[in-house]
This record gives structure tokens, C-alpha cells and sequence, in this order.
């Protein structure tokens, strides 16, 4: 006999500006959605950016933060296939993550990796789709181009960079410490430490002068100018984050991206359409899974926090100390 589900969940909702500890109802799964037991939840940027007032949630999704997790199937809603319940699974959540369960579309629900523990996949799916999304929709990245990537010690980042050279491209990856640059490293990724040299420079160096193909830009309006310069003739700068601002610099000159016919594209995953998620995740499981139950392409862990303890999570975030994803523990496996 299926033990029934509980009427409340805990939760950490975003109140007055702060992350709180709170009880909620438990979600309802609408037709063509899973109810996911959260037994982890992963930590992105975004969630500070929600916090912090930066980042709305879309229009209809959680008011919680968190965009993805792993667990168990609890539910199914109607007209939803291909899950039974108890099935290990993770996701790429709209948002809802902080809490011990989510309904999430079931295009945006994989089965786990075999042999995975739900810990590693809970670290999956929002890096996997954003590098998707980055390399191959907005980058058109292609086997034996050079792609250089910003945060490559990051959850984010290290798995990107190893997408990146799965696909036959040579990668360059920033940090900021000898540390970071050691870890990125052993997946074959070269180390731009931005700590000792600018960047710019030691990638033109490194390629004698002849730059890169495709940018993974996470940094913003600031770099445009040296992400320009970087770029080889018909090269590919994507942004997808201004950590560093919006603003562009006075005289900045955009020559170059007439010139030698790059393209500049913006790319944003959250507000994608929940088609257009269920088409990158079906790319993720197609071309990722493989790599990543063979050991070609490795997830890395940096910390787990408790769900209570997110404040913890979030600020080693913030101070960037992390290398690999840090995790939200909600239901012990």
C-alpha cells in the first residue's frame, strides 16, 4: 500500500527581502507534471539574484528559489508519461527547489544516470542545459574551435568546459587562484588565472595571437571591448550574465564586429519556453548521459549544506570559494 503524501512541506521562501524557513502546502502536479521528492537541490547565482530582487521568477512558476534538483517521483499528474512512481529522477525546475517537494513539466524531468547517486545528478540539470544552450544553440560551437569560458571552476563552469572539449573544442577557462586553476585543469581545461595577468592578454598569448572562436561571457558590458579583440573573424560571443555590469565602456569601438563578422548573442535559460527546455533536455540526456555513465565527463561537488543552512550555502556562493556545485541536502537517499 503507497503511503500517503503529506499535506505540508518545509520550505525557504524569499520574505521580505531574506531567505526564511517556512511550512507550505504541497504542490499539486497539473496534467503533464511530476511531483518531485526533493532528496537534493542545487545552488546557482540566480538564486542570489532572486533574493536580492534581481531576478523575478517567470510569470506562473514558484515564488521559491531553486532551479534544479533530484529525487523521487511522489506523483504524476495527468496525462504524464514516462515515470513510474519511485523512479530516481532529477530536474530543471522553473523554480520551487528549496523545498521537499516540486512539480516540475515532465519534459523537464530525466531519469538519473545509471549508476548516479541522486547527490551528483542533483548538480546536473541546470548547468547541462545552460551549456546546451550556450555552446550549441547560441555558440554553434564546432569540433576543433577554441572556446573561452569565464567562472570555470564553477559548478556552471567546470562541466561546460568538459562538455566543450567532449565536442572537440580546445578550452580556456578563467579563475581567480592557483587552487582553482589546478582543479580546472585536470579535465584538461587551460587555466587562464586572472589573478596573476588580464585575461586578454594571456589567451592571445597562449593562442599566438590568434584568439578564440567562441566566448562564454559571464562577465558583461565591462570586457566587451577585450571579448571583441579575442575573437577570431566569424567568432561568436554569448553572454550570459554581467557579473561585472551592464554598463559598456566609453569608446569602445564595435569595428571588429563588423569587420571581421562576429556575432554577439544573448542567451537566458529560465525564461525559456517549457518546449524549448524540454528540447535541451532531451539534447542533455541524448548527448550527455552517455559521456557522463562512461566517465568521460565527470560532475564535481564542492559542499552540501542542510535545507535549513541555505543562508550558509548561498554566501560561499557569494564569496566565491566553491569549486563544482554546492548542494542543498533535503531528504537524506
Amino acid at each position: 500500500m503507497e503511503k500517503p503524501l503529506p499535506t505540508t512541506m518545509n520550505a525557504m521562501a524569499i520574505i521580505s527581502g531574506a531567505l526564511v524557513a517556512t511550512t507550505l502546502p504541497l504542490p499539486t502536479p497539473a496534467s503533464g507534471e511530476v511531483l518531485i521528492q526533493v532528496a537534493y537541490a542545487g545552488v546557482n547565482r540566480a538564486d542570489i539574484m532572486q533574493i536580492n530582487g534581481q531576478y523575478d521568477a517567470p510569470l506562473g512558476a514558484s515564488p521559491l528559489p531553486g532551479l534544479e534538483v533530484s529525487g523521487w517521483v511522489a506523483a504524476l499528474g495527468a496525462d504524464a508519461q514516462g515515470f513510474a512512481l519511485g523512479d530516481a529522477v532529477c530536474a530543471l525546475l522553473n523554480g520551487g527547489g528549496y523545498a521537499q517537494y516540486v512539480a516540475v513539466p515532465q519534459g523537464q524531468v530525466l531519469h538519473v544516470p545509471k549508476g548516479m547517486s541522486l547527490k551528483t545528478a542533483a548538480s546536473l540539470p541546470e548547468a547541462a542545459a545552460t551549456s546546451m544552450m550556450a555552446l550549441l544553440h547560441a555558440g554553434s560551437l564546432k569540433a576543433g574551435e577554441r572556446v573561452l569560458m569565464h567562472g570555470g571552476a564553477s559548478g556552471v563552469g567546470v562541466l561546460m568546459a568538459q562538455i566543450a572539449k567532449q565536442l572537440g573544442a580546445e578550452v580556456f577557462a578563467t579563475v581567480g587562484s592557483t587552487a582553482k586553476a589546478d582543479f580546472i585543469q585536470q579535465h584538461g581545461i587551460t587555466a587562464i588565472n586572472h589573478r596573476t595577468a588580464a585575461f586578454a592578454e594571456q589567451v592571445m598569448a597562449l593562442t599566438h595571437n590568434q584568439g578564440v572562436d567562441v566566448i562564454i561571457d559571464t562577465l558583461g558590458g565591462p570586457q566587451l571591448g577585450n571579448h571583441l579583440r579575442l575573437l577570431r573573424p566569424h567568432g561568436r560571443l554569448v553572454s550570459l550574465a554581467m557579473l561585472e555590469g551592464s554598463e559598456i565602456p566609453p569608446h569602445t569601438k564595435m569595428t571588429r564586429l563588423m569587420m571581421n563578422n562576429l556575432t554577439w548573442r544573448g542567451a537566458t535559460l529560465r525564461n525559456q519556453t517549457a518546449d524549448a527546455k524540454a528540447a535541451l533536455m532531451a539534447l542533455v540526456r541524448a548527448q550527455l548521459w552517455p559521456a557522463l555513465e562512461n566517465g568521460a565527463i565527470k560532475a564535481q561537488i564542492d559542499s552540501c549544506f542542510a535545507l535549513n543552512d541555505a543562508k550558509k550555502a548561498l554566501n560561499r556562493m557569494q564569496e566565491r570559494l566553491h569549486m563544482g556545485k554546492i548542494l542543498l541536502e533535503v531528504s537524506p537517499e
